[in-house]
This record gives C-alpha cells, sequence and structure tokens, in this order.
C-alpha cells in the first residue's frame, strides 16, 4: 500500500509515518514498524468515531483529525480498513494525505 511513495520527500514535509490497520486493529501495512502503538488504536478510533456519528444522523465519520503542540495524527476508517498518518504539528496534513492516496 505505501511502497511506491517517496518518504523522503514527504518526510521533508513533515511526515512522521503512515499505517493501514484492519477494524480489528491488525497492522496490514506500515512505513515504519515504530508505529505499532498508533496501529493498536487506530481500529479503536474508527470504531468511535463511527459511534459519535450515527446519533447526528451520520452514516460514518471520513476523516478524524488529532492535534497536540508537537504531533498531529489523521485517521481515515475505510470500510474493512482504516488508513493513519502521523505528522509534526507544522506539517499541511490535507497535502500529505492527498499525496498519499493519489
Amino acid at each position: 500500500m505505501f511502497e511506491n511513495i517517496d518518504l523522503v520527500a514527504l518526510e521533508e514535509e513533515g511526515f512522521i509515518g503512515a499505517i493501514a490497520c484492519n477494524t480489528n486493529g491488525s497492522i496490514i501495512d506500515a512505513t515504519s514498524d515504530k508505529l505499532e502503538v498508533f496501529g493498536s488504536i487506530l481500529g479503536y478510533i474508527t470504531q468511535v468515531a463511527d459511534m459519535i456519528g450515527e446519533p447526528f444522523g451520520m452514516d460514518s465519520i471520513e476523516e478524524v483529525h488529532f492535534e497536540s503542540a508537537n504531533v498531529k495524527a489523521a485517521c481515515l476508517p475505510q470500510e474493512d480498513e482504516a488508513i493513519g498518518i502521523l505528522c509534526n504539528s507544522r506539517a499541511n496534513v490535507d497535502q500529505i494525505l492527498s499525496e498519499l492516496i493519489n
């Protein structure tokens, strides 16, 4: 899934890593083995996003963004899996996501 991306170019933009997991949190693919903790919560984030959206009439949440002082994370729930990326706090997450997905 991530084998055709230019990691060096993305890292210059603030990219830390990306991971794809199935709904129970098992890692499908990752750009680094240092992302295990992120992978273990990615499936849970997908479930929580759906629980938040359901009471408000949303079929599902398409994207979840988290920001801290040092790191930004974006989680994209898919049908049977979820994709998550980590970036530094100054990165343009939308631009990095478009380069990863396209």
